[in-house]
């Protein structure tokens, strides 16, 4: 209840591209769980995006409702997941971005992965970690 009231609160503008980051974290996730990474980097290609350069306000509403998302949905959003949508919001807007995937060893020697979006040099999607980068587009 607490959320609908705080998302009632929001403006027109922040209702929309809220809305808009919900379907494309939707079909982020779906794209990923039923098609091969291969095939999911092809529509994130940065040709389709743009030479723009966004404000830094613009880009901070744009994280700010991706992020916003995670409280709606019942799966855990990933980083990659969280990526891809952003990366589409911003191609929707002819802006230009970078999507990043590095890998790490964490305290127990496991290999994790992680992604992470910038544009203008501004974190869509933070790095937060020491990651080597293996391959960006």
């Amino acid at each position: 209840m607490k959320k609908v009231q705080l998302f009632l609160k929001l403006s027109v503008s922040d209702k929309l591209l809220f809305a808009e980051a919900l379907v494309c974290v939707i079909m982020a996730k779906f794209l990923l769980l039923f098609v091969s990474l291969k095939i999911c980097v092809t529509f994130a290609d940065n040709r389709l995006g743009g030479t723009e350069k966004p404000s830094l306000e613009q880009l901070r509403q744009l994280k700010k409702a991706v992020h916003r998302t995670r409280y709606f949905m019942f799966w855990k959003n990933q980083c990659l997941v969280m990526s891809l949508a952003s990366r589409w919001m911003l191609q929707r807007r002819h802006f230009s971005s970078v999507l990043s995937l590095g890998v790490t060893f964490d305290q127990n020697r496991k290999l994790v992965a992680h992604a992470w979006l910038t544009s203008n040099n501004f974190p869509v999607i933070e790095k937060s970690g020491n990651y080597h980068e293996l391959y960006y587009f």
